[in-house]
């Protein structure tokens, strides 16, 4: 079996971590419209563990003026998202 780099692994879990804080804010937003909010199912999953800001990082071209800021929010459903990219990895290829 040959060596998988380090590289792919990260690149793979962050972009399950985002796709599953993705997946975590829809339910959200579809929990809000059925159930309204507070319920049960909200607390137990969706409600967020810690926050992790990065930025704001900002960028001055004279003419223009561009600020990014990236935020993650960690619940349950992102903890699996991050299960589901190491599988994935170990698993794949």
């Amino acid at each position: 079996m040959r060596e998988k780099p380090v590289g792919h692994l990260v690149v793979i879990l962050f972009i399950s971590v985002l796709g599953a804080n993705i997946i975590g804010e829809s339910l959200r937003l579809m929990l809000h419209f059925v159930a309204g909010g507070g319920s049960i199912v909200e607390r137990a999953l969706l409600d967020y563990v810690t926050t992790y800001p990065i930025g704001p990082h900002s960028l001055n071209l004279i003419i223009l003026s561009l600020s990014f800021e990236l935020s993650l929010h960690f619940n349950v459903i992102t903890l699996l998202g991050i299960f589901v990219g190491w599988y994935y990895f170990k698993y794949s290829y």
